[in-house]
């Protein structure tokens, strides 16, 4: 099983230990860092095939902080051998959010843990922002294994590699 080394508290050590991913602009919008970007974040082929929740399209791999991308893949092969791709996409349990999106967190001036790479959102019909989750334990106990924190009380789809935040 491939663990998390470290799970920082707060934005402080999350910025400590992640690195500075970028800046907000006099808009709001948020500009990534390229040095940061080629030297933090790299590609992660998943180990079966999603569905992007918003449209469908099939998905093969995703953009991660390479701190985190190698167990966040663990525990998607945890998921997968649950109950099978089959069981998987019956129980429409194939469903994508995302890991990296260079964005700040709604309504702040603070990054989102997606734009450090080191969060994703699996399942979001069944986990989504600001409603109870119906995420099925497996699935969050598979990330938790592996030391990442799922904000199920609000936020049900999203598994993060950082607590405290």
């Amino acid at each position: 099983m491939i663990k998390l080394e470290h799970v920082p508290e707060g934005l402080h050590e999350i910025m400590a230990y992640y690195g500075t991913p970028g800046s907000l602009d006099d808009k709001g919008r948020a500009h990534i860092d390229r040095k940061w970007y080629k030297e933090n974040i790299s590609y992660f082929e998943l180990p079966f095939t999603l569905r992007q929740s918003w449209d469908q399209r099939i998905i093969k791999g995703f953009i991660a902080h390479n701190k985190v991308g190698p167990a966040m893949i663990d525990a998607l092969e945890d998921i997968k051998e649950y109950g099978g791709l089959g069981f998987l996409k019956r129980y429409k349990l194939d469903q994508w959010g995302g890991v990296f999106n260079p964005r700040w967190k709604k309504g702040a001036t603070e990054p989102s843990t997606h734009m450090f790479g080191i969060a994703i959102d699996y399942c979001p019909e069944l986990g989504p922002y600001g409603e109870e989750s119906r995420m099925p334990c497996f699935i969050v106990e598979a990330f938790e294994r592996r030391g990442f924190i799922n904000l199920w009380m609000h936020d049900g789809m999203h598994n993060q590699a950082a607590k405290g935040y």
